[in-house]
């Protein structure tokens, strides 16, 4: 079995704050309190969140990952692995992987749309030079850009907020840091 984190309790509740934050000020970079070591297949920052975010009551659709990984993530969060990436409550697309339908995916409901799916999205590292977002969250607008994004993601993006207050949500994340990206964020790109 892999190692999690090194004080789960403390590490997990330092981590859900983390993403928390950075879903209430989108697309501005955070760091990662504490990072637990790789999973092979994995980010540390990736790990951390499915440690921090995945339990029991939530089915994740994982990449092609070794078993040792796969075997760690339910031992240690007692996840249930979806089979497919429409049935999953968490949908881990690791770097360089292509993006599955927006459309297809678990949107919520008008009486429920927190029951949406949430990418966890790894990248190359953040930047300014792609593209501005707006809306709740933001003072003024912000500039954003991610290296190493599944291609056509910010014109899908555009899409799934056209479904608002439908739709997915997205965390976008590094070796360290991750930034927020709640289906309410408007894109322009450019």
């Amino acid at each position: 079995m892999l190692t999690a984190f090194a004080q789960p309790v403390d590490d997990a509740q330092q981590t859900f704050r983390a993403v928390l934050g950075s879903m209430a000020e989108p697309l501005l970079p955070r760091a990662l309190p504490v990072l637990p070591p790789a999973l092979p297949g994995l980010k540390a920052a990736t790990a951390a969140l499915l440690y921090a975010l995945a339990d029991q009551d939530v089915s994740v659709w994982l990449p092609a990952l070794p078993d040792e990984t796969v075997s760690s993530l339910r031992f240690h969060t007692g996840m249930r692995v979806a089979d497919l990436p429409e049935a999953a409550d968490f949908i881990v697309i690791a770097a360089r992987m292509p993006l599955p339908d927006l459309m297809s995916l678990k949107a919520g409901s008008a009486e429920y749309p927190d029951r949406s799916a949430t990418l966890l999205i790894e990248v190359d590292g953040f930047g300014t030079d792609q593209v501005e977002g707006s809306g709740p969250g933001f003072a003024a607008p912000r500039r954003f850009g991610a290296a190493g994004l599944p291609k056509d993601f910010w014109r899908e993006w555009q899409r799934n907020h056209a479904r608002f207050p439908l739709g997915v949500d997205a965390v976008l994340i590094t070796d360290t840091h991750v930034a927020g990206l709640p289906r309410g964020v408007r894109i322009q790109e450019g």
